[in-house]
């Protein structure tokens, strides 16, 4: 059961870690390297958390395009010059990337408290 709980403790750690490294990134003081750190590691948090509840027969197949499009909106973002004004016009989509993946891993809640 613990594993579960780390795994999506860590993979919310690593989505605020790409969170504030865009913000410093906004103001010169990352690069996109380090938001693409950021990112790979994200990836391998969701990653543990497919495994996690995959262990307990809970399906994560809604889950799976999330990563990609958060990747393009990165993407999409980092081609910008560094500003807050960038920022704002790509956070909208990427937060909400970000919520629909903490809704889905919520749903599942029910279902893995049950397999527990």
């Amino acid at each position: 059961r613990s594993d579960v709980t780390m795994a999506v403790h860590n993979l919310i750690r690593s989505m605020k870690g790409i969170q504030e490294s865009l913000r410093l990134w906004s103001f010169s003081q990352a690069t996109p390297n380090q938001v693409s750190d950021c990112y790979m590691q994200f990836g391998v948090e969701f990653n543990v958390i497919v495994r996690a509840f995959e262990g307990y027969g809970i399906g994560t197949g809604d889950l799976h395009p999330i990563p990609a499009s958060l990747r393009a909106a990165l993407e999409n973002l980092l081609g910008e010059d560094p500003s807050q004004a960038a920022l704002a016009m790509y956070m909208p989509q990427i937060r909400g990337l970000l919520y629909d993946l903490l809704q889905g891993l919520k749903a599942k809640q029910a279902a893995w408290k049950a397999a527990t």
